[in-house]
């Protein structure tokens, strides 16, 4: 299987660490073993390692070995990443006037209304934190001078000294939020609707090499995509490019499967200036050999789910062709005794994440045995057809 992150600065070290140890625990609940193998470099853009699970049955124990590719991007998430300070503020301002002018949140408020909240919520955010800390200047220096008698000039200087620990703050809130991320992420899609995320699209080219090459290296029982968060636009554009430039590459694979995980598709699929984008879901969307699932939980306010991807591109599918992707909810309030799902809720970051974690009870949605378990992707979910109930947690 082939796994494409988020937008995240963390590479192949830090998910196979969060995954080794959220297998323990996913084993423990459901009475499936799961053993991790060492990390290596596969390549300069691949890090590898195994995963052989064991899952209980009837008889004996079903055994199965996965080869689990971690296709970089990190790299460039760090080259992206934002610098906490007052071009960071300046940036959010800027990308929201264009997203603003441009009719773009209008099109995206029309596909997820909510959304648009999470969009604006870092320059507001920011926009906050400067308020409060001129604020607390002019007060300290309202103060100064009711005790010294003191110009009224030292009302400036108090504004100028919270004005000064706005970059304090601000790596402060990067500490413990992910406000600044979101704006980041604002301005990263950006400029791929305005043709400017060269060091982005290169890497996009370059995984689809590496796709290819895992297609044409492997005789396994499936060839299983993975993307997760931001990861699923790369990786929808990585695959459908993988696919289109050497078909042959995966006409002997049994099976072809693509799951994306907690999707960001209809950030670029809304946008005019991302035809380019919107024919490649639709490519992956009616592509035959593909079995595609596109797992979303309502609550999650940081992604689409349940949302069509093929349909927010302003494209249709011919009669009688199935639809793909399939659209489903993780359940993870059935994953959950109610009081950990209460807490889950309220920390959007870990429910973001809770994608690729262990849950306390067992369920359809197990990220493990999606994996490293006995039923491909396309048998787990064979009988989900489409889960419009946007109201499903």
């Amino acid at each position: 299987m082939l796994f494409i992150s988020g937008f995240d600065p963390r590479g192949p070290r830090h998910y196979h660490a969060l995954l080794q140890s959220e297998s323990a625990k996913a084993a423990a609940v459901t009475g499936s073993r799961y053993q991790f193998g060492a990390r290596r470099n596969h390549s300069p853009l691949v890090s590898t390692w195994t995963v052989s699970g064991e899952t209980a049955a009837h008889a004996e124990p079903i055994r199965t070995e996965t080869r689990f590719d971690f296709l970089r991007w990190d790299d460039v998430a760090r080259q992206l990443w934002p610098k906490a300070g007052w071009a960071c503020l300046a940036l959010n301002i800027k990308v929201v006037w264009w997203f603003a002018a441009t009719g773009y949140l209008r099109r995206v408020a029309e596909v997820r209304r909510w959304y648009v909240l999470t969009m604006l919520q870092p320059m507001l955010a920011m926009l906050s934190v400067l308020f409060g800390l001129v604020l607390a200047g002019l007060v300290l220096a309202a103060m100064v001078i009711a005790w010294t008698d003191a110009s009224w000039h030292w009302l400036w200087a108090g504004a100028a000294l919270g004005c000064a620990g706005l970059t304090s703050a601000l790596k402060q809130m990067e500490k413990y939020s992910s406000v600044l991320w979101r704006g980041q992420l604002n301005f990263v899609y950006q400029q791929q609707f305005l043709g400017k995320a060269d060091v982005l699209e290169q890497r996009i080219d370059q995984l689809a090499e590496s796709i290819i090459a895992a297609a044409a290296d492997t005789d396994e029982d499936e060839l299983l995509i993975i993307g997760h968060s931001v990861g699923t636009t790369v990786a929808i554009s990585s695959l459908a490019r993988a696919l289109r430039q050497q078909p042959q590459a995966f006409a002997h694979l049994p099976q072809l499967s693509f799951a994306t995980l907690g999707s960001m598709a209809p950030l670029l699929a809304v946008e005019p200036n991302c035809g380019w984008f919107q024919s490649e879901v639709e490519y992956l969307a009616l592509h035959p050999k593909l079995d595609w699932v596109d797992v979303g939980a309502p609550l999650d306010r940081v992604c689409f789910s349940l949302v069509d991807p093929l349909l927010a591109s302003g494209r249709q599918r011919p009669p009688g062709v199935a639809v793909k992707p399939v659209l489903t909810s993780p359940r993870f309030h059935t994953l959950f005794d109610e009081a950990d799902y209460a807490l889950l809720k309220q920390d959007l970051g870990r429910l973001h994440t809770q994608y690729l974690l262990a849950t306390p009870k067992p369920g359809r949605y197990d990220f493990f045995a999606i994996i490293a378990g006995p039923l491909s992707l396309q048998a787990r979910f064979q009988e989900k057809t489409q889960e419009t109930m946007q109201g499903t947690p």
